[in-house]
């Protein structure tokens, strides 16, 4: 059969160059994967190596808050004509808006501003903090602000039909392999940089069928908004309580799952160190791994000087017979491990605002920051042992 008449799927898995010439010269023959066609009327999804299967549906009403009414109507409708007006305006006016609304943030918002302190201090240090305390809360006030601004306008920013000229990709060894065997896998990453515009890279970095587990906000008409604005990118968002029971069932169709896995819990819960402090751990992805044997690739996506130009760092590949007899409290503490180093790549681009340690035991505050140790020809910051 002729190479024009297969329905290839178009996966790329590049160096700088390759994401920088991938509109101009299209793919070559050697970042293209057969793949069978998807019959509409097939009743399972399919796994064939490559395959880019349908993604699996939910119902909406898991993926919407619990409040309603005409307040959180209005309270939408402030929410996304303020962001709509704001995005469309120059880029600079935008840096003006972000950076009042976060100083005045700062100073009326002092349960998160305080959750921000009592954060950075156990992972930077307390020296690093009475450096430059305060100017760092700031910017974690900023931070969030431009993500919320950029995962609104990200659609009219960065078209699907050249979305990867928006990315760089940085991979270890064996990447390429992975994604060419077809077998799916779990993404799992901080909120660090932009997360949103890191599961909207998934689908075409060939990370598909893509599905990402969200929790919505508690506002239905906004979590709905949001809820859209993910789909639009290619995202099946599976719903936090109860999406988890269908994830083999996607899994075993190829699909690939992105895990926010760095907050506080709100279920059932092991308790491992993070930032040197043990809390309370998402437990089922830890029991998802063990059930499912499949990969692990714990990556992030960071915001770079360019608007809507994005780094997607992939740190490590963990394979199951790492992964192999380690208890599910085990894996927790490596892949928080792998979070950390994540974080203090970019600690400007983090959520500190998430009171992580409430509940936590208290410990002693390291006097200086997280040290560095090279790997794979880079330089990633280490938690202190």
């Amino acid at each position: 059969m002729p190479s024009s008449s297969k329905p290839w799927a178009c996966r790329t898995w590049c160096s700088k160059s390759s994401l920088r010439s991938h509109a101009a010269n299209g793919c070559s023959r050697r970042f293209l994967t057969p793949c069978r066609r998807v019959r509409k009327s097939s009743a399972s999804l399919p796994s064939t190596r490559g395959c880019m299967a349908e993604a699996i549906e939910f119902d909406e009403e898991q993926n919407l808050g619990s409040r309603g009414g005409l307040m959180a109507w209005l309270e939408c409708l402030f929410i996304r004509v303020l962001l709509s007006s704001v995005t469309r305006l120059p880029d600079s006016f935008q840096r003006g808006f972000v950076r009042g609304a976060a100083a005045l943030a700062a100073l009326v918002d002092r349960r998160h501003g305080n959750a921000a302190r009592a954060f950075m201090s156990q992972a930077l240090g307390r020296e690093v903090m009475a450096q430059d305390g305060e100017a760092r809360v700031r910017q974690a006030y900023r931070h969030l602000f431009q993500i919320s601004l950029d995962t609104e306008a990200f659609l009219r920013r960065v078209p699907k039909e050249n979305l990867l000229d928006h990315y760089e990709l940085h991979t270890p060894p064996g990447f390429r392999e992975l994604l060419e065997s077809g077998s799916g896998g779990l993404l799992i990453t901080p909120h660090v940089g932009d997360w949103e515009a890191g599961a909207a890279a998934m689908e075409a970095i060939g990370m598909s069928p893509a599905y990402g587990v969200a929790r919505p906000p508690k506002n239905r008409y906004l979590a709905r908004h949001l809820l859209r604005n993910r789909e639009s990118k290619g995202i099946t968002v599976m719903p936090r309580r109860g999406g988890l029971s269908q994830s083999g069932q996607a899994l075993a169709g190829g699909g690939w799952i992105g895990l926010l896995l760095d907050q506080r819990p709100s279920g059932k819960h092991v308790i491992a160190p993070f930032f040197g402090r043990p809390v309370p751990c998402e437990r089922s992805a830890g029991v998802l791994i063990k059930r499912t044997g499949v990969p692990v690739v714990l990556a992030a996506c960071y915001r770079t000087e360019r608007p809507f130009h994005f780094e997607f760092v992939v740190r490590r590949i963990l394979q199951p017979d790492e992964l192999e007899g380690l208890s599910v409290t085990s894996i927790v503490t490596l892949i928080n491990a792998e979070m950390e180093a994540l974080i203090l790549r970019r600690p400007e681009q983090y959520f500190w605002l998430h009171d992580r340690f409430r509940h936590a035991p208290p410990l002693e505050v390291p006097e200086h920051g997280p040290e560095s140790s090279e790997a794979g020809g880079e330089t990633f910051p280490q938690r202190r042992a």
